[in-house]
């Protein structure tokens, strides 16, 4: 099946997303000679050419885009269906697709792996690093198998793992940073640095600015918490963190209303059948919260 039909979507993909048959041709592994007269043998069965020439490279004519876009959902739902066969005749191996939010991957993510492939050395997976409500989003339409996140609220259908105070974080030399707590009202007119749209952290600030009657206006927006933390470092303005990762030219400061961010995890209804996968959420829903209950009250 791969072979007779799978093959040349993939292939048409491949000079989508290119734009030129050598590089496709590099890509898929194969010649370019090869991967020509295979497109070639498509456009015959199709009826129609699915190429034209852009310039030195090539592009998908209206028909090709067409089937392109068929392509593209029907290669998915093939691997997907095949990888789910190969784990059910083989828990022990397979592909396990997990997502997390950056800031999750340094700790919480990466020392249950480290247990998890030890245990299960021929599991394959798949990382994706991401915004929150991208991971979700990515849950929910197969994309991901599993995901963790760091929310205000709880997302439907998921599973709470714990919780992570938020603090304000200041420049060490900051007005305030003396202060036992602070209300994000009283630091209208600052420049707020925050996460780009779309990232947990970003959500949250949004919503706890808006709770104080501010209007959320980033003076500047990054994709990593680290890099908000080291612009606030470098004294060019303040935001919202999980507790406990100031970096060194920076503070703490404990919201006047206390705020927390839940951790959670998701995890796909039609994948969760899959032994690895099952494996994995279950890893995950053991060893986080006793990381998270390690770190204690900050």
């Amino acid at each position: 099946m791969e072979h007779e039909l799978v093959r040349p979507l993939r292939e048409l993909l491949a000079v989508a997303r290119t734009g030129h048959l050598t590089e496709a041709a590099r890509d898929l592994g194969v010649p370019q000679p090869t991967l020509s007269r295979s497109l070639a043998r498509l456009s015959a069965q199709v009826g129609a050419p699915l190429l034209r020439k852009r310039g030195r490279g090539i592009t998908l004519s209206r028909h090709g885009r067409l089937l392109a876009a068929a392509a593209d959902r029907a290669v998915r739902e093939v691997d997907e269906a095949v990888r789910r066969i190969r784990a059910d005749v083989d828990p022990e191996s397979g592909l396990v697709r997990l997502g997390f939010q950056h800031v999750l991957g340094a700790d919480l993510v990466t020392r249950t792996l480290r247990g998890f492939s030890a245990d299960r050395p021929r599991v394959r997976l798949q990382l994706a690093e991401g915004g929150a409500d991208h991971l979700v989003a990515d849950v929910v339409n197969g994309r991901l198998d599993l995901a963790l996140v760091a929310m205000l609220e709880e997302v439907e259908g998921a599973s709470v793992l714990g919780t992570e105070p938020l603090r304000v974080l200041l420049p060490a030399g900051h007005p305030r940073a003396g202060d036992a707590s602070i209300a994000l009202a009283a630091l209208a007119g600052e420049p707020f640095v925050a996460m780009a749209a779309g990232y947990g952290m970003r959500t949250i600030t949004d919503r706890l600015l808006r709770d104080e009657g501010l209007v959320p206006e980033p003076a500047c927006t990054c994709e990593d918490l680290a890099t908000a933390a080291g612009l606030v470092a470098a004294g060019l303005g303040v935001t919202v963190v999980p507790a406990g990762i100031a970096p060194p030219g920076t503070v703490e400061v404990p919201l006047a209303r206390a705020a927390e961010r839940v951790v959670q995890l998701l995890w796909s209804a039609e994948s969760i059948t899959s032994a690895p996968v099952l494996a994995l959420r279950d890893a995950l829903a053991r060893t986080v919260p006793a990381q998270l209950a390690e770190r204690g009250p900050r």
